[in-house]
C-alpha cells in the first residue's frame, strides 16, 4: 500500500507536528494508523496516510455503511427515524441563516437530504464521487456531478453543506476554496465534523470510533475550525450540537473496546456526554455555520 507524509499541517501550515496517539482500523485488516498533533492549531492529523490513489480500498469493506443505504433491522429502523429528524434540523439550521434555496451539498451520498430539501422546494445540486452512491442519488436528483470540478465555474449557491465530508478529502486546500468561488456573496458554508474533545473521545481513547482512519484524514476539534475558517478568509457565524451522534459513536466504540455490541452502556455513555457538553459545549459531533 503506497503511503504519504504529510511535512506540514494542511490547516495552518505549521511543520510542528508531533506524533499522539496510535489508532487501529477497525474495519479493515486492524492495521495501526498514527494520528500526528499539529501544536499550532491543535488539529490531529493521520499521517502517514494512504494517498488519494489507494485510500479507495479502505472503503471497500463489507462493514463500513457510510452512506446509509442498507435497509432492514432493527439498527437501521433506529437509523432511518434518526435521520428523518437530523434532516429537519439541518434544514431549521438553513432556513436560519440564507435568504435563498440554492443549495449544494458536497459528499451528497445517495442524494437522501438533497431528496428532502427538494421538497421543501429548494433548488438542488450534489457532488458524490462514490459511483455505487452516485448511481442512487441521480436516480432522484438530476443534477449530481462525480467531481468538484464538473460544476459550471459560474453557478453559486446561498448554502453549501460538508457533513461528515471534510475529514475525508485529500486535497483540502483545493477543494475549499473551489467550494469558496461557488458561494454567493451572502452565502454560508455548513460543516459537521466529529470532535475529538468530546467525553465520549476522551472515554473512548484509541478506541473512539470518530477517528475512523484511515478513512479520516484530518480530526478537528474546535480550536482548529476557527483556525480553518481563519485560513481560508471565512468567519465562523454559529455552531450547533448533534446529540445522537454521542449514541451512534458510543455503540461503536464500546464494540471496539469490548469486542461486542452493547446499545444499554451506548445509550449510557452517549447520555453522559451530551449532558457534559451542556457546560464545555464540547459535544461528540458539531455543526459549523461559516460566511465570507
Amino acid at each position: 500500500m503506497i503511503n504519504e507524509t504529510l511535512t506540514c499541517c494542511p490547516i495552518c501550515h505549521s511543520r510542528e507536528l508531533q506524533e499522539h496517539i496510535d489508532v487501529i482500523d477497525h474495519f479493515g485488516d486492524k492495521e495501526n494508523f498514527k494520528l500526528c498533533l499539529c501544536k499550532q492549531c491543535q488539529t490531529l492529523i493521520t499521517n502517514p496516510r494512504p494517498s488519494i490513489d489507494n485510500i479507495v480500498t479502505y472503503y471497500k469493506s463489507n462493514s463500513y455503511v457510510s452512506h446509509g443505504d442498507k435497509k432492514g433491522g432493527f439498527f437501521n429502523i433506529i437509523y432511518s427515524k434518526v435521520q428523518k429528524i437530523n434532516f429537519k434540523r439541518k434544514h431549521s439550521i438553513l432556513k436560519k441563516y440564507t435568504l435563498d434555496k440554492q443549495h449544494l451539498d458536497f459528499g451528497c451520498g445517495t442524494g437522501a437530504f438533497l431528496k428532502f430539501l427538494k421538497t421543501k422546494e429548494w433548488s438542488v445540486t450534489g457532488i458524490e464521487p462514490d459511483q455505487k452512491a452516485y448511481n442512487i442519488a441521480t436516480k432522484n436528483i438530476s443534477s449530481v456531478y462525480q467531481k468538484l470540478d464538473q460544476l459550471p465555474s459560474d453557478q453559486t449557491f446561498s448554502s453549501i453543506s460538508l457533513f461528515h465530508v471534510l475529514e475525508h478529502v485529500h486535497d483540502l486546500e483545493h477543494t475549499l476554496k473551489t467550494l469558496i468561488s461557488h458561494l454567493d456573496k451572502n452565502g454560508i458554508i455548513i460543516l459537521a465534523l466529529p470532535n475529538y474533545k468530546s467525553e465520549d473521545a476522551q472515554r473512548y481513547g484509541n478506541h473512539w470510533a470518530g477517528y475512523d482512519v484511515p478513512r479520516h484524514l484530518y480530526h478537528f476539534s474546535q480550536k482548529s475550525v476557527h483556525q480553518l475558517a481563519k485560513t481560508f478568509g471565512l468567519n465562523i457565524v454559529a455552531t450547533h450540537p448533534m446529540k445522537f451522534d454521542s449514541y451512534y459513536v458510543s455503540l461503536l466504540s464500546d464494540e471496539y473496546l469490548n469486542k461486542k455490541k452493547s446499545y444499554y452502556k451506548a445509550f449510557i455513555n452517549g447520555y453522559l456526554s451530551n449532558r457534559k457538553a451542556v457546560k464545555t459545549n464540547e459535544y461528540s459531533s458539531l455543526i459549523y455555520v461559516l460566511s465570507r
